[in-house]
């Protein structure tokens, strides 16, 4: 009997710190997904993107489990919100949107069409306060 064949692949691990850890799924010329894992309490995001990149506008997020606290704020019109985002949710976040996020437990998002490109279409938020 031949055997079947199945790909597997290990996740490319391209951060880590004390937030949590982030992975990078290739689907090879399909949109790249990457799986962020995140702890109790940590905080990311802190930034916008300009949208100029397709994968940015707008960025889009699956929570698959967990439960986290979102702050956006429109940085051209200053309008602002914050909204609980429980998991089994899908969630998009236009450009110009400033988003934080924070962990009210530990949780494991998708982050789809996430390339290399995309960092020169964040803008950080380290001049603006922190809200969460």
């Amino acid at each position: 009997m031949a055997a079947l064949k199945i790909k597997t692949q290990k996740l490319e691990q391209y951060h880590h710190s004390e937030k949590g850890d982030s992975f990078l799924v290739n689907n090879k010329g399909l949109s790249d997904i990457s799986i962020l894992k995140r702890n109790k309490g940590s905080v990311s995001g802190r930034h916008y993107h300009l949208g100029k990149t397709k994968s940015k506008n707008p960025e889009r997020f699956v929570l698959l489990s967990g439960k986290i606290k979102l702050y956006i704020e429109d940085v051209k019109t200053k309008e602002s919100q914050t909204l609980i985002i429980e998991e089994n949710t899908y969630f998009e976040i236009p450009p110009y949107v400033y988003h934080e996020v924070k962990a009210l437990t530990d949780f494991i998002a998708l982050e789809f069409n996430i390339s290399n490109k995309d960092q020169k279409d964040v803008v950080e938020g380290k001049d603006l306060p922190k809200h969460i």
